[in-house]
């Protein structure tokens, strides 16, 4: 990397203010090494915010063409640092060998760096790699690596604006977090410079909290797939050679399988939470911490209940394609026959309170998904996101049991449908929500409720033990 000092006529950047004039932080240039995507986006931010920009490039004449418009300057890697206090360092790791030939010019500066890893590994992060073996006269400051290119430029639309920031250094960690918060970010100061490895691995992480839903999700639905098909299309192969039922399972199979896995994964949401609660009137006390596997489960409770509201969603489009005597006879007035044709009426009102009960779950569903979301949640109080969340939650629970009840009232003592000594999973699926709204009701018998209500305040069964 070059660190000669291109002479090119400019105007002052930055300076000493003359006496009696207060400072401005946005007067002062930021400094830029570094002209690839994630510099120029950088620069564009900067420059939207109203911050002066020197850019430092190995080839200033041909970097100059492509930066923002605006009070941006190109010049000398050398010469841009001499001009500002904060560096932001745009290179990737394997150019940090390149800074040791400019060690003094940085000594004393804050040096912000944005890199990520290529791989997750256990080892020293890229900014304390920076610190300790390259640039250890400077302030290293781990921040803004979460922030893409892309984001910068379209305005900070589209992305989270929550920047992990982390130093050794708390001034220059606190003028790195202003400096965020002036483009429009929103910090989070995640302490000292060794936090950078978890920073650092955050791009690289791919839906970390959904990965316990998405395996529940996926070992569910191979579960229910199997079950519907060897109840169904599988059985009457068997015994009686029929492929009909094979070819529809497509349809009116999967559709089953979907509805069984919706009010499964609904289900799911506030089990855990009734185990908790179980769990505490056990012990006593609020304060005995929830075993690895509860606590990863409460955890994951909006990611299973936004992946329950998407398969409710095409279970709903499915039935929309599906609902027709053909398929759903039974739901059906009988109407006559006609050239050895059956022919049906109107809907008996077990098929129309089939429709109302789904629909209205579906709704309630959607309710509760859109208050999921953080723009949304930001406006509603804690008591408004729990009434939401819990009382809505429940009772769209309870409306969705009692649509899965509407549709097999008609199937219950039908032996026919418990082929091979197995039951018909419209009744297995009515199993663990059934259970659920009982313990739930339990949960708000008085004199349970009311010992849970003191636990919860603070109030233990057993007295602490007297410290020594």
């Amino acid at each position: 990397m070059s660190t000669g000092i291109e002479l090119v006529a400019i105007k002052t950047l930055g300076g000493d203010q003359p006496n009696g004039v207060k400072d401005n932080p946005r007067q002062r240039p930021i400094v830029i090494i570094g002209t690839g995507d994630y510099g120029r986006s950088f620069a564009g931010r900067l420059v939207k915010t109203g911050f002066k920009v020197v850019i430092g490039s190995r080839c200033p004449e041909r970097s100059r063409p492509n930066v923002p418009e605006g009070d941006v300057f190109v010049t000398s890697v050398a010469d841009a640092i001499s001009r500002g206090h904060i560096v932001i360092l745009a290179v990737p790791r394997h150019a940090y060998s390149d800074l040791a030939q400019l060690r003094g010019e940085l000594a004393g500066k804050i040096v912000v760096d944005v890199s990520n890893k290529e791989k997750l590994d256990k080892e020293k992060s890229n900014a304390e790699y920076l610190s300790e073996e390259i640039l250890d006269k400077s302030l290293v400051v781990k921040g803004f690596n979460v922030v893409s290119a892309w984001s910068l430029e379209s305005g900070l639309v589209g992305g989270s604006k929550e920047v992990p920031i982390c130093s050794d250094n708390k001034e220059a960690r606190s003028e790195v977090i202003q400096l965020a918060k002036d483009m429009g970010l929103a910090p989070l100061d995640y302490g000292c410079l060794r936090a950078a490895r978890d920073v650092e691995a955050i791009p690289l992480r791919l839906l970390p909290g959904w990965r316990f839903a998405i395996k529940i999700l996926f070992a569910l639905m191979a579960v229910m797939s199997l079950y519907v098909l060897f109840q169904g299309p599988l059985y009457m192969y068997v015994t009686q050679g029929i492929t009909k039922d094979v070819q529809h399972f497509p349809g009116k199979g999967m559709n089953r399988v979907l509805a069984w896995l919706a009010l499964t994964l609904l289900t799911l949401v506030y089990f855990p939470g009734i185990i908790a609660a179980f769990r505490q009137l056990a012990y006593g006390t609020k304060y005995q911490r929830f075993p690895d596997w509860l606590d990863t489960w409460l955890k994951s409770r909006k990611q299973l209940g936004l992946l329950a509201l998407l398969i409710a969603s095409l279970h709903a489009c499915f039935s929309a394609c599906l609902m027709s005597p053909e398929y759903y006879y039974h739901m059906y007035e009988l109407g006559p026959v006609i050239e050895g044709r059956q022919f049906y009426g109107l809907m008996f009102w077990r098929g129309e309170l089939l429709i109302f009960t789904g629909g209205l779950a579906l709704a309630l569903m959607s309710v509760l998904g859109v208050t999921s979301v953080p723009s949304v949640q930001n406006g509603m109080n804690w008591r408004e996101f729990a009434f939401v969340q819990s009382k809505l939650g429940f009772f769209c629970l309870f409306v969705s049991t009692g649509h899965c009840i509407v549709y097999g009232s008609t199937g219950f003592t039908k032996g026919y449908l418990y082929v091979w000594y197995t039951p018909p999973p419209f009744l297995l699926a009515m199993l663990l929500p059934c259970l659920v709204i009982l313990l739930k009701f339990l949960l708000l018998s008085p004199c349970v409720n009311t010992r849970l209500m003191r636990i919860r305040r603070g109030w233990e069964s057993k007295p602490k033990a007297n410290p020594v």
